[in-house]
């Protein structure tokens, strides 16, 4: 049965979060407030990044630490959803780490109030800019040496793929690699009436985008699991000035190291060779982004034996997300499990991930911090 309590709690803090969203590295206030919510559970939390992110360990004097992360940023985009606890600012949590965070926190009071029932110790991990910018907050966490012996590592991301009161696993590959490119393309300005003394970048730019698409319909004739999408051309040309550069931006994405190197090479190919044939100059940056998030099956097992008499469905799924996640990085540490929460209303129609009119269901939530303090009950992992 569901503490209506504890549910109230959560929701409350997802809703004071969601009004207050802060991005990438700039998380002071959200740090803040999770550091005195931790403080009131009874908790000794400390900050880390600069006071960005906040760490909280539950020392039992058990054998093995468990540890639990919650990304904190959001997003840079102006929030479209008309409700009492909207967003204060030009930002929203429009990929529901405000969600993330509550679930957390209500697992943080959980935990202290069921400690002497648990056979592991907890650490809770509450990491800023995993949007970006990169290399994203979960590698500077690492890098900070102060996370210690862990055993493993689980975390949620909610989706209105999934009906509320749904959980989705994906064992092995489950998140992409987010790479980025972009390109600078430097022809010679002119007078739009006089395109023959130039040399057209979007002429050029047109080119590319065609040849990169080409290549994409290609490759996933034989690889459905990578994309390769351009996203933004920008220049400073007007109705009548053709300008002398043209930048395009854009993701690579695939689910091995291999794939990734594949794709760097291939585009980087089709940049130079257009550039020879059309006497332009281009730059092509491809930035390594985010490693591919490779589940644990052992833990995923886990977490679905608890999961399937808490939640009313419980999917292992076929196909993995193309989206990235630098959750991904924990796992030169221990093994790592992403856990797929639906949070789509019974009548909630689909909206997506990083869209200003994304919300999501509050009552899902709580059964997934339920879910973590089950797992610490038992003894499997």
């Amino acid at each position: 049965m569901i503490d209506k309590q504890l549910s109230t709690y959560l929701i409350n803090n997802r809703r004071y979060l969601h009004m207050h969203p802060e991005i990438g590295y700039n998380t002071y206030q959200t740090a803040n407030y999770i550091y005195n919510e931790l403080i009131h559970l009874g908790y000794k939390p400390f900050y880390l990044l600069d006071k960005t992110a906040v760490i909280a360990k539950l020392d039992l004097g058990k054998e093995k630490t468990i540890a639990f992360r919650s990304d904190m940023d959001a997003l840079n985009i102006n929030e479209l959803v008309d409700t009492n606890y909207k967003s204060t600012n030009s930002y929203m949590h429009a990929c529901g780490h405000d969600a993330h965070m509550a679930v957390l926190l209500a697992f943080a009071k959980l935990a202290i109030e069921n400690q002497e029932f648990l056979n592991y110790n907890i650490m809770l991990i509450f990491q800023p800019a995993e949007e970006g910018p990169l290399p994203g907050g979960a590698i500077k966490i690492i890098k900070t040496g102060t996370l210690g012996k862990i055993d493993a590592f689980f975390a949620y991301h909610v989706t209105n793929k999934l009906y509320s009161d749904t959980i989705g696993i994906k064992v092995g590959d489950a998140c992409a690699a987010p790479d980025l490119f972009d390109l600078t393309i430097t022809g010679k300005g002119c007078h739009a009436s006089t395109p023959h003394l130039g040399k057209n970048p979007n002429l050029v730019a047109a080119k590319i985008v065609l040849a990169f698409e080409k290549l994409y319909q290609e490759l996933k004739k034989e690889d459905p699991f990578l994309v390769i999408t351009t996203t933004t051309m920008s220049s400073d040309g007007a109705y009548n000035v053709i300008p002398n550069q043209l930048i395009i931006k854009g993701t690579a994405r695939s689910l091995t190291n291999v794939k990734r190197d594949m794709l760097k090479q291939k585009m980087s190919s089709i940049v130079d060779e257009i550039a020879l044939l059309n006497d332009v100059t281009i730059q092509f940056n491809f930035h390594y982004a985010y490693n591919p998030v490779f589940n644990d099956e052992k833990l995923a097992t886990i977490y679905m034996q608890y999961a399937k008499h808490i939640f009313q469905k419980t999917y292992y799924l076929e196909k993995p997300e193309m989206v990235g996640e630098d959750f991904s990085y924990y796992k030169s540490i221990a093994p790592i499990c992403l856990i797929w929460l639906g949070v789509r209303g019974k009548n909630q129609p689909f909206i997506d991930l990083h869209s200003p009119y994304f919300t999501l269901d509050e009552d899902a939530l709580i059964k997934g911090a339920i879910t973590y303090l089950e797992i610490l009950k038992g003894t499997a992992i």
